[in-house]
């Protein structure tokens, strides 16, 4: 994992519509190198003028990604693009998987568990505040995991966030 040095760290946003797109907006105004994805590529596009790059698939996007935050719909959302859209198999070892969705605790623990298989880090990481929140940087974030990727995942989503992590181990 890079340090906090914007300039080291490559970030990948997938899911960039009403919170997502937010929110990258920070991590891209923050100074951090930043892919994003999104289905409907058009609500990428206004990131283009922030700096971000728009990737023409989630495992594009994901490449050489230090952190990747995800913000989707809903479990099955982020186990497809996860898994099924070839974005585990393109993430570098080492790398972590943020999920700001809201999804059921059973789906994330699996997500962290098949993650886990490939060298993957994870932390369930829902988000308080609404999209008010996500355009002021104003969101509280309520991460689940290991105290150790926690640390370094909370210094990037200071950019969208105002309060820290409460990191719960799973």
């Amino acid at each position: 994992m890079t340090s906090g040095d914007p300039s080291s760290a490559r970030i990948a946003v997938l899911g960039t519509g009403l919170m997502g797109g937010p929110m990258a907006r920070r991590l891209a105004k923050a100074g951090y190198k930043l892919t994003v994805w999104n289905r409907d590529a058009t609500k990428a596009e206004a990131l283009v003028a922030d700096g971000a790059v728009i990737a023409p698939s989630p495992a594009e996007a994901v490449r050489d990604a230090d952190v990747v935050f995800t913000m989707l719909t809903d479990g099955n959302a982020v186990g497809s693009v996860l898994f099924d859209s070839g974005v585990a198999d393109a993430m570098k070892n080492g790398a972590v998987v943020v999920d700001t969705s809201s999804i059921a605790p059973p789906i994330a623990r699996e997500h962290a568990a098949r993650l886990g298989e490939r060298g993957i880090r994870h932390l369930d990481a829902p988000v308080s505040g609404g999209v008010a929140g996500a355009e002021a940087g104003t969101l509280a974030i309520m991460a689940g995991g290991d105290a150790a990727t926690t640390a370094p995942s909370a210094t990037k989503a200071s950019a969208f966030a105002a309060s820290r992590f409460q990191t719960v181990s799973v």
